[in-house]
């Protein structure tokens, strides 16, 4: 018997009903390592291809990092993660009907997800990828706001810190996770997560928020070949390849 299998039949011999405080346990356990976590990871990794000039890559990444942190707030709230997808407009519809929940998010950064929801799930280059003035930056505030809500209630940190004073002071936002753990013990990833970060960066490096801003003017854009070949060569692909809803959409409604 196979490990996959010989798992199975132990859960179905060992299976409990669980009480909602255990359930809540699981939950927490995953959106910690499976959610936050992965994140943490999709963000840096989001920052290293911005800072080598990789643009879609930067998008790709940047949105699997928000789509994941807006799943963990879900099922740390015990609400199912599911539904919605790549899609973090909805995620984010669905994070702010938790009564408990406060993101607080300034209209920039709302502007900013609805950007990167556009333009994010671009991996196979179907559609325009476009490069906005700040991106780094933007990415970082979002992350920072929807992440410091990305914890369950009865985390010891977070509460001890007024929301005003977290703004003022964003570095003081400790969720003793991995992007703590890169910082405190200057893991590899330390340098491309502090390069340029008002809102995780080392204290007293010297910049302020306005320099850092202004070294983040890129801004670019490229086209997919779809644009130029258009409808008809869409439907030869179409065959071959899995495009995204957005993508069939568009042609689809296309005369």
């Amino acid at each position: 018997m196979v490990f996959a299998e010989f798992y199975q039949s132990y859960k179905l011999k060992n299976m409990t009903i669980y009480d909602d405080e255990k359930i809540q346990e699981v939950l927490n356990d995953f959106a910690i390592e499976s959610f936050r976590k992965t994140a943490d990871q999709d963000y840096i990794a989001a920052r290293m291809s911005y800072k080598a000039g990789l643009v879609e890559p930067f998008l790709w990444s940047a949105l699997h990092a928000i789509e994941k942190y807006l799943k963990a707030i879900l099922l740390f709230n015990s609400v199912s993660a599911k539904k919605g997808g790549h899609d973090i407009e909805e995620l984010l519809c669905r994070v702010k009907k938790i009564k408990n929940v406060d993101l607080g998010l300034p209209k920039n950064v709302e502007n900013f997800i609805k950007y990167l929801n556009q333009y994010g799930e671009n991996r196979y280059f179907e559609g325009c990828a476009l490069l906005e003035q700040y991106a780094l930056d933007n990415l970082d505030e979002t992350i920072w706001y929807i992440r410091r809500c990305c914890h369950y209630d009865s985390y010891p940190h977070l509460p001890k810190i007024p929301p005003a004073q977290q703004v003022q002071n964003p570095k003081r936002c400790d969720m003793s996770g991995f992007l703590e753990e890169v910082i405190k013990k200057e893991l590899p990833a330390y340098p491309y997560l502090i390069w340029n970060n008002w809102f995780y960066g080392k204290e007293g490096q010297g910049l302020d928020r306005e320099t850092i801003r202004n070294t983040q003017t890129k801004c670019s854009e490229s086209h997919s070949c779809l644009d130029f070949w258009g409808q008809q060569y869409f439907e030869i692909l179409n065959k071959y390849v899995c495009f995204s809803a957005n993508t069939k959409t568009y042609y689809k409604l296309k005369d």
